[in-house]
């Protein structure tokens, strides 16, 4: 979607005209931060999202851990610790790495329905308190972590079409020949990507954590090993991750010394942390994988 100037902008920076009508296809309207208002009650595109993405999420764990004989009352407890862990993990991380605009508008730091989730962030500090309330409780952590698995994937492509809605993490300018670029409004924008066609990145998110998620829910029936589905969901998601990256243009962050965005930076380790420990229990004897 694009906004009726966005459309003239570009036409005039390019000189395109009715060639560029033609050739070229632009989604209309991309940004609805809000999705319903009555009076002064809004509900907001990007929260609406995450409430859904986490349901979602609910669900599958509820369904899957009937299937495998385990205990749903505990789902219900590892979902509020998980939705308020993921949700504070992912706000902080992203304030850390914009630390500088939060440090010159504190108060921006709560208006979390603005944006502003890095997904990363979320996910490893989930995984910390889900490690610490499964050995309290002393359940079965591999198995558990499959069950979980799927729904951070679930959870991503929901909450991704969110990231759409609201305008942010917005990609890099998009190649002409690229029929489902996007405009953006000028004012969700910088000055150097106002008018410019871009990718739809947080679509690109959205359909690889859907494929991810398929995947993972069908290798839930043909596993080799309890522990398989979360590592191969780490495996799939930092290789995706990391090439995503190469095509968002949203302020990240950055690791100077390796060139690479903070995600990226973080998708190295669990990429090469996955694949040992996905090799080293696929080339296990079936004894040994039990133990």
């Amino acid at each position: 979607f694009q906004a009726e100037d966005g459309i003239r902008d570009v036409e005039r920076s390019r000189g395109l005209g009715d060639v560029y009508k033609r050739q070229v296809q632009f989604w209309r309207r991309p940004v609805h931060p809000v999705i319903l208002e009555f009076g002064r009650f809004r509900i907001y595109s990007y929260s609406l999202m995450v409430v859904l993405a986490f349901f979602g999420a609910f669900f599958y764990a509820w369904r899957e851990a009937k299937r495998l004989g385990e205990d749903q009352e505990k789902v219900i407890d590892l979902g509020i610790l998980i939705f308020l862990s993921a949700f504070l993990g992912a706000r902080l991380l992203h304030i850390l790495v914009n630390w500088r605009v939060y440090f010159s508008h504190p108060e921006r730091i709560l208006k979390f329905w603005e944006g502003g989730l890095v997904y990363y962030g979320g996910l490893i500090l989930a995984v910390l308190v889900s490690v610490a309330y499964l050995r309290i409780q002393g359940l079965n952590l591999a198995r558990w972590a499959d069950i979980l698995a799927p729904c951070a994937m679930i959870a991503l492509a929901i909450g991704r079409i969110g990231c759409f809605l609201n305008g942010c993490c917005y990609g890099s300018p998009a190649p002409d020949w690229l029929p489902w670029k996007v405009v953006y409004p000028k004012e969700r924008m910088p000055f150097h990507l106002q008018g410019v066609p871009l990718h739809p990145t947080p679509i690109y998110s959205s359909i690889t954590a859907g494929i991810i998620a398929g995947i993972l829910i069908w290798r839930s029936r043909h596993k080799r090993f309890e522990g398989e589905l979360f590592w191969l969901m780490l495996f799939l998601y930092s290789l995706a991750r990391f090439l995503l990256e190469f095509v968002r243009a949203d302020p990240r962050g950055r690791i100077p010394v390796l060139s690479l965005s903070t995600s990226q930076a973080i998708s190295v380790p669990l990429f090469f942390l996955s694949a040992y420990f996905l090799l080293k229990n696929y080339f296990k004897l079936p004894s040994e994988r039990e133990s």
